[in-house]
């Protein structure tokens, strides 16, 4: 049988595609479609050892056979002038996000706002210029979108489970970001400040573990280095 492979970042850049064609056994599974990739692409061995596959936008096991019309993924390790005024402000936006726009801190707080919640808490992660000694020029951030709101979606149903009456918002921007630019907006409202602090802290934790982004770092001696969106 055929199957169409989406391919994400680094493994993306190293095989020259972002999807690729495999024929496989009819009763493939998850590891057979690894152990084919490998043989195909023997350069790529290294990122394969590492990598998840998703099908469907769930990830899957070795042992979890795989079907003709899934929708495939191979999943790399995961873990992003004067701007004018945002018209978003007054606009509700999907509190699990992936966007090339600018994220933008007083929409996250007025789409919380509310006379139930005491507390509000958000955590803004930004570009930052130095990292484990390197200098960073700047990051390009790319995402598997639709699986990626998905597993926002997840996470927060699962914190909302956790801490019932809370309120959260992830939203994480993609394309090209420079120092001081924020890459990921986590945020919780609650009634009380213990549990805000408590979901958004858990927000931005699964987020960087679960959700399948990536971000490509280029420094400042001219070198650039795809890396997990982990910190």
């Amino acid at each position: 049988m055929s199957v169409t492979v989406k391919l994400f970042a680094g493994l993306a850049e190293t095989i020259g595609h972002r999807e690729v064609a495999l024929d496989l056994p009819a009763s493939a599974t998850v590891k057979d479609l690894k152990t084919v990739f490998v043989r195909l692409y023997p350069g790529s061995a290294g990122q394969i050892e590492h990598c998840l596959v998703a099908v469907n936008r769930t990830y899957k096991s070795d042992n979890q056979p795989v079907l003709p019309a899934e929708e495939i993924a191979l999943i790399p390790p995961v873990g992003g002038g004067s701007p004018e005024a945002d018209p978003r402000i007054s606009e509700a936006l999907p509190s699990c996000l992936v966007t090339e726009d600018e994220l933008n801190v007083d929409a996250a707080f007025k789409q919380l706002e509310s006379v139930y919640c005491g507390g509000t808490v958000i955590f803004c992660g930004t570009v930052r210029e130095f990292t484990r000694g390197r200098q960073t020029k700047s990051l390009t951030y790319e995402a598997y979108i639709e699986m990626a709101e998905q597993k926002m979606r997840e996470i927060e149903q699962e914190v909302k489970n956790e801490w019932p009456g809370v309120e959260t918002i992830q939203w994480h921007r993609i394309g090209h970001l420079w120092p001081t630019d924020i890459a990921v907006i986590c945020a919780a409202a609650s009634p009380h400040r213990d549990t805000a602090f408590a979901a958004a802290r858990a927000l931005i934790e699964r987020l960087k573990k679960q959700v399948p982004i990536w971000k490509k770092e280029f420094y400042a001696d001219g070198d650039s280095d795809w890396q997990p969106n982990e910190s």
